[in-house]
């Protein structure tokens, strides 16, 4: 078969659609050490070109100047906000007295035009002595703001923090009284004492004259004096109309600190979240405008739960994490859209959950869940389901039970259209018996799958997957490739190696044959730098490139992998190269390799 002007295309982030993106914030260090080549001077020319449309430029003299101001910006970008104001009101004197002197040099000015002599070009060049403080004697642009800006400046800020910006002006010195969005935070290290702490959020709350409080966000290690405390602030909040509340108490049992039962009347509350509280509600709830709830490392229970749920008509998503005592989640609300179940902690002689949502449409079961089982009663309007949930497998006789648990989720879930699956949940259907070996047919047509795929056993798992799922268009891997032998592999050798994963493919393509049908997107994230990690993967992007009929485009993902920060593209240009090389059953078949830096070279 003729490959010519078939040829892998190398992207960066974000180019050719869909995926990718640099990963990750950065955690440290020089920031600039961080950016693509040539970004800090793209920024700079930036710079100048905006300051040059504002000064005019008269000489290499100027040009210089210009330019330290550019470097002296970019380089302060990333400064505290009290650093940054003080730049710009410097930088503001220096651009004035640069336009002055231009204003005094320019040619065939009238001596005796009003406003232009000599004199009063002298008198407005005229600027405070070197040894004096510009800062005292620049234009104070930042009182100039409207108040609707500082306050949503405030909004990203703790509350400490928006008081500490008195000190950038006048204006800005009581502003932060009328706040809105109140956000008290006390780190690990922090050199302020708890009672101290107490104190400040007193006075605080004693000087806020907002009539409406939108957020209140309580982060801090809670101690036993910890309890009236928050209890009168949150009463505070609640009587000012609060739309959103979090509440997390590090370092503390949650059995120890009770909601106050005002919290559960508040009819204003939009957002709502607590972490490590006692979550039990004696009374009614009255939530009729919650709409996202969020539930962290506390104890429920089921009569709780239902209060909660019945006296929040228009909730739309609810995250339990690490919670245990709710045995059963009944919603009837037609609002109700995301549910996440993460980590969740059986508990008693009944260890199971069961999940009862008729107008669900997206479920999500996650983290390490030992101990129980999930079972769903009416999850009929399901869109997606992401299993991703662990339970160790360890007695044999629990083996057959763990794979029967995941055969009966996926029998509930037959008619998603995009499903999640992760490692344990494709270790369980691997180790299904023979007789159990098929799977409910699926509708779905978008399937995530996560895990190792050079795991003993995952390929079968992941074969029975494809014979039930009839109807996929897309497939994504994101794979842990565990190499099965130590042995090390060059670019030559893989090429020619025949892999005992291409024969299994090939031995199971009459049981999915229905699937690469309809299969025309495949994306994988990167398996990293060794070629040998690639083998289990590859194995079976030559089967889908040798069968799919409608496929469109193979992409492989190095956006996000930790093994491309070096730039080192020749393994994954190899495996493009492989790709290449192999028959191809689809005529408009691409290979597409996302890379994360520029200048890469291509094939």
């Amino acid at each position: 078969m003729d490959n010519a002007g078939w040829r892998p295309m190398l992207l960066p982030p974000g180019g050719g659609g869909g995926g990718g993106g640099a990963g990750g914030a950065l955690d440290g260090g020089d920031w600039r050490a961080h950016l693509p080549p040539n970004s800090r001077e793209r920024t700079v020319n930036k710079i100048m070109e905006t300051l040059k449309r504002h000064i005019p430029v008269s000489g290499p003299e100027d040009l210089r100047e210009i330019n330290r101001f550019a470097l002296k910006f970019e380089g302060n970008f990333y400064a505290s906000a009290t650093s940054q104001s003080y730049y710009l009101r410097e930088i503001s004197s220096k651009m004035l007295k640069m336009w002055i002197e231009s204003q005094s040099t320019l040619p065939n000015a009238p001596s005796n035009s009003v406003g232009n002599s000599s004199e009063d070009l002298g008198k407005r060049a005229r600027l405070p002595p070197s040894n004096q403080d510009e800062r005292q004697n620049s234009v104070d642009y930042i009182s100039q703001l409207p108040d609707a800006i500082i306050l949503h400046i405030f909004s990203f800020m703790t509350t400490k923090d928006a008081i500490k910006t008195s000190v950038l002006s006048k204006r800005w010195r009581s502003t932060w009284t009328s706040n809105q969005y109140m956000n008290f935070s006390l780190p690990v290290h922090s050199s302020l004492k708890f009672k101290s702490f107490i104190t400040f959020v007193d006075s605080v709350l004693l000087r806020c004259t907002a009539i409406k409080a939108k957020r209140f966000l309580f982060d801090a290690p809670c101690y036993a004096l910890i309890q009236s405390s928050l209890d009168r602030w949150l009463q505070f909040a609640i009587e000012h109309g609060v739309e959103e509340v979090s509440v997390n108490l590090r370092y503390w049992r949650y059995k120890d600190f009770l909601l106050p039962r005002i919290l559960f009347c508040c009819t204003t509350l939009v957002h709502l979240r607590v972490s490590k509280c006692c979550f039990w509600v004696f009374s009614t709830v009255n939530w009729c405008f919650l709409k996202t709830l969020r539930i962290d490392y506390a104890k429920l229970n089921d009569d709780g739960m239902m209060r909660v749920l019945s006296g929040s008509p228009v909730l739309e998503f609810l995250e339990l994490k690490s919670c245990e005592g709710v045995k059963h989640i009944m919603v009837e609300s037609k609002s109700f859209r995301e549910l996440v179940i993460d980590s969740h902690k059986f508990c008693g002689q009944v260890s199971m959950l069961k999940i009862s949502a008729p107008h669900l449409l997206k479920l999500r079961l996650l983290g390490n869940s030992r101990g129980g089982e999930f079972r769903l009663d009416e999850v009929s309007s399901l869109i997606e389901a992401e299993l991703n949930f662990n339970m160790e497998i360890c007695a044999l006789d629990k083996v057959k039970a763990h794979a029967d648990l995941v055969k009966g989720l996926l029998k509930r879930l037959h008619h998603v259209t995009e499903l999640v699956m992760g490692s344990w949940c494709l270790q369980a259907l691997s180790l299904m018996e023979a007789r159990d070996m098929f799977l409910p047919s699926l509708k779905c047509q978008h399937l995530i799958l996560l895990g190792a795929a050079g795991h003993e056993g995952v390929p079968e798992a992941i074969a029975k997957i494809f014979e039930s799922t009839q109807l996929l268009e897309k497939l994504f891997l994101q794979t842990s490739c565990t190499p099965n032998s130590a042995i090390e592999l060059n670019a030559d050798s893989v090429g020619r190696r025949v892999f005992a994963g291409e024969e299994f493919w090939n031995f199971v393509k009459w049981r999915i044959y229905q699937c690469l049908m309809h299969l025309r997107h495949v994306e994988i994230v990167d398996c990293g730098a060794n070629l040998l990690a690639w083998e289990p993967v590859l194995s079976l992007l030559k089967f889908l490139l040798q069968n799919a009929l409608w496929l469109d485009k193979i992409v492989i993902n190095s956006t996000n992998s930790k093994s491309s920060q070096a730039f080192e593209p020749s393994p994954r240009l190899e495996v493009a190269r492989i790709l290449l090389s192999h028959p191809k059953c689809s005529p408009r078949a691409k290979v597409i390799l996302r890379y994360p830096f520029q200048g890469c070279p291509s094939v």
